[in-house]
């Protein structure tokens, strides 16, 4: 699958970073996000972007605050633009199917539905529609809904798209996702029931659930960024800042990385440690010069910087050159 510039197979790792909505509509708080995306290894940034007319009905309380932080059409322009000059993918959760197409006009290089949208044909079906790329965010989901959404999409004829495990607790009071509450067990069964891509919406506050999710199988990884923790969006408390989510990315990387090794691989520095664990074989006992090696003559003792024990067989009957010391370290060439 293509994101952006990137093509992501199933060896490979596609991280990207959710803007925690602490940028509260200010452009250029946004752009310092992508910047900062840009500078910590990340593939790519997602902002949640919504008409907050189309979003929320008139009485609702969020309504007022969704249209003080709604960006204007030339400034989502600009951040699309601004992550593309900096080699990075935009993604977009999209809230409003009105925005679409202007988003896939700018170039967003890949749409996410909602977790809250999984069942709204009137943002699934134009997603579908753009032919853009899209994540389906599965927090909330029961498996039925996801049979419902996968068969819609499917029906429709959708091909480039991605399941995002996951779980969302905020709403409810809760801190973030327990790690045992990550049901990483579901992504092999997704990927085996759907033969689709699968990956892991992190909303925990664990540095080392996304290389955890990795290994389980997951090739996309999100989790939300803020620039400081001071500044409390309504995703904070699952946030990491800059130097955190860097190590997080990193550390993922190199846990990818090593999955993709197939084969056993000694580890930098395993030689010097198989000299010293390892055994060698050695003279049980004095023995004379002439004598004809028997099996009772030697053993096994560290360190294992002489002849392995598993060679063994091929010393017995061979004749000695020189008196060899009990403990002696035994060599091929003491023998004729």
């Amino acid at each position: 699958m293509k994101i952006g510039n990137k093509v992501v197979s199933e060896d490979e790792l596609f991280f990207w970073v959710e803007e925690g909505q602490a940028s509260l509509g200010n452009l250029e708080i946004a752009l310092k996000y992508i910047q900062t995306v840009s500078e910590i290894g990340a593939d790519g940034i997602e902002f949640q972007l919504a008409i907050p007319e189309e979003f929320f009905i008139n009485s609702h309380p969020a309504l007022e605050h969704y249209k003080k932080i709604q960006y204007t059409s030339q400034q989502i322009k600009q951040l699309v633009q601004f992550a593309k000059k900096l080699n990075i993918s935009f993604l977009a959760t999209v809230l409003s199917s009105s925005l679409l197409p202007e988003l896939r006009e700018y170039g967003c290089d890949a749409f996410v539905i909602n977790a809250s949208d999984i069942n709204n044909p009137g943002i699934i079906d134009p997603i579908i529609e753009s032919k853009v790329p899209f994540f389906i965010s599965l927090p909330l989901a029961s498996e039925e809904e996801i049979d419902w959404i996968v068969y819609r999409c499917k029906e429709k004829g959708a091909e480039n798209f991605v399941l995002m495990q996951g779980q969302h607790t905020m709403a409810s009071g809760e801190h973030g996702v327990m790690p045992e509450d990550s049901n990483l067990g579901f992504i092999q069964t997704m990927k085996s029931k759907y033969k689709l891509p699968v990956g892991y919406i992190d909303h925990s506050t664990s540095s080392v659930m996304p290389s955890i999710a990795r290994a389980a199988g997951a090739n996309f990884i999100s989790k939300h960024l803020v620039l400081d923790k001071k500044d409390k969006g309504p995703d904070w408390f699952v946030c990491q800042e800059p130097k955190e989510m860097e190590a997080t990315i990193a550390f993922t990387r190199k846990i990818s990385g090593s999955l993709t090794v197939k084969r056993k691989v000694l580890a930098p520095g395993e030689h010097v440690d198989k000299t010293v664990m390892r055994r060698s074989i050695v003279a049980a006992d004095f023995i004379t010069k002439g004598t004809i090696i028997k099996s009772d003559m030697f053993t096994f003792k560290r360190p294992g910087t002489g002849i392995s024990p598993s060679l063994c067989k091929e010393l017995i009957g061979l004749k000695l050159n020189r008196n060899v010391q009990k403990d002696e370290l035994l060599t091929f060439e003491m023998f004729e």
